[in-house]
């Protein structure tokens, strides 16, 4: 039995809906072959595919982040505008492949038009300079008779596409990118190119790159360049390139506290950095899956199960129970690789992950509500990252350097509760049980039920290794559920074992 006590009268702080944003980038089919194919007999007349924008729009994608990701580190946007048959076909170094330069910055506004995204652009800090940057800027955004605004004007968009967010590289602390740098390094260099950004455009809003295992590389860059910077990134993939593995789901339960551990560390190097508590620099979470893009049957739609759906769910609600200090987030990819959709073909198939986002997106309020709670507990295997800590000293001494509890005590349920503007009230609770329902008393003070209309939506299946795929494509998706009955002190519920509840009172 669990008790839940929702506190109606005090709200928390606002939902951030830029949380539940996405990512793409020039590779591994995310873009060609996955949203832009003009060969698709279901490609629009700007070679967009119609079924994956109607599935972002189900989604209400809020940000979408482009071109990179490593891919940025070598991108030259000028390549990727204008006439088409005119723009060159280069060798990609991210990814060591071609790139036609089919799609540039002008089909990435169109899709985020089409599905109500707002644009999130990362330049170029590997081979790139401050100009290219800030002539960008200017080709997006710039309104006077000048070269880069009458360039895109030429292209037949007068108006600007007043793009808002900018990236100031990506992971650029990493031997994998072209010109990767120290800490100091790259914030002395992230200060020139945010001056020419802003100079191009004083109302854009800057994310720095962070790295979220070390607070010795974001307090470097928020003493320099955090007055010039609005956010500060962080990166989390779990499997494959993180330290959990696929098969262990009690494991891989321990996700969402090791990207809360990352979150605060982020948070305090930006106190830190800035030395005042009252900085005004958020953390973009503008990557983040619970796998890698790199691991044994990445492009397997059967990776994806009902695990997927649990661990998205949960760091979902993580990172919207932070909305007063996660600016935005941004699930990497949306499409192909390891995306919440894959594309086969003129067919599409929605991964386990894909009802989560849609579940939440489009049944979280517009203010973050308290919840306290009391329940029965999981013990799940401790993790943390490769580069997280310091390095011991080396005598046997008792000290924090002792080593790290073998398991922690994880609440069994996991709850996020929102309200609407009109009132309405959602409860997104988690069993993440593998083998037990779980019973719960949930209390609302305050809250009169009489007239108030109760619904359930749950995503669940009976194995947890349940996964969609073109000959079943609805194993893990969304479902009516029974209503909760109410009491006399609010609700009463079941949540079966390894699902995704979510109750709506309105």
């Amino acid at each position: 039995m669990a008790t839940i006590r929702i506190d109606l009268e005090y709200p928390r702080f606002p939902v951030e809906r830029k949380i539940f944003g996405h990512f793409t980038e020039h590779a591994f089919g995310n873009i060609y072959g996955g949203m832009y194919d003009p060969e698709s007999k279901l490609a629009d007349e700007d070679g967009l595919r119609t079924d994956v924008l109607e599935l972002m729009r189900r989604v209400r994608v809020p940000l979408l982040r482009y071109p990179g990701g490593n891919f940025v580190s070598n991108y030259h946007w000028e390549n990727g505008v204008g006439p088409k048959e005119s723009r060159p076909r280069v060798f990609e170094y991210a990814w060591l492949t071609e790139e036609s330069n089919q799609f540039g910055t002008v089909e990435f506004i169109k899709l985020c038009r089409k599905v109500g995204a707002e644009p999130l652009i990362c330049v170029n800090m590997g081979s790139g300079t401050p100009e290219e940057a800030m002539h960008w800027v200017e080709y997006c955004n710039g309104t006077g008779d000048t070269y880069y605004a009458n360039l895109r004007r030429s292209h037949g968009y007068e108006e600007p596409f007043g793009v808002k967010y900018w990236g100031l590289g990506n992971e650029m602390y990493g031997n994998w990118q072209m010109q990767n740098l120290t800490a100091e390094e790259y914030a002395r260099y992230a200060f020139q190119f945010a001056k020419a950004i802003r100079w191009a455009d004083p109302t854009v809003k800057l994310i720095a790159c962070g790295l979220q295992d070390s607070t010795d590389w974001n307090t470097a860059c928020m003493k320099l360049i955090g007055p010039m910077c609005d956010y500060i990134s962080a990166h989390h993939y779990s499997i494959g390139w993180g330290p959990f593995e696929k098969g262990d789901y009690l494991g891989c339960l321990y996700i969402p506290e090791l990207m809360e551990r990352m979150h605060q560390m982020t948070l305090a190097s930006i106190t830190v950095g800035m030395n005042d508590v009252t900085n005004h620099c958020k953390v973009a979470w503008d990557e983040w899956n619970m796998f890698g893009w790199v691991f044994d049957g990445v492009n397997d739609d059967e990776s994806y199960t009902l695990q997927d759906s649990i661990v998205t769910a949960l760091v979902l609600h993580r990172l919207l129970n932070n909305s007063d200090t996660v600016g935005m987030a941004n699930y990497s990819t949306f499409v192909n690789i390891n995306g919440a959709v894959s594309v086969h073909g003129d067919q599409v198939v929605t991964r386990a992950q894909y009802p989560v986002f849609e579940l939440l997106a489009n049944h979280t309020g517009d203010e973050v509500l308290d919840v306290r709670m009391t329940g029965p507990k999981l013990s799940v295997p401790y993790r943390k990252t490769g580069d997280m800590g310091r390095k011991p000293l080396g005598l046997s001494l008792t000290s924090a350097e002792a080593g790290a509890p073998d398991t922690v005590e994880v609440p069994a349920l996991d709850v996020l509760a929102t309200r609407g503007t009109d009132g309405t009230i959602y409860l997104s609770i988690v069993n993440k049980s593998p083998d037990e329902d779980i019973t719960a008393d949930i209390s609302l003070p305050g809250l009169d039920l009489a007239g108030k209309t109760v619904t359930a939506k749950v995503i669940t299946a009976e194995d947890i290794n349940a996964a969609n795929t073109l000959a079943h494509p609805d194993r893990v998706a969304i479902a009516d559920a029974d209503a909760p009955a109410v009491t006399a002190r609010g609700l009463a519920a079941t949540f079966g074992r390894h699902s995704v509840n979510l109750i709506t009172i309105s």
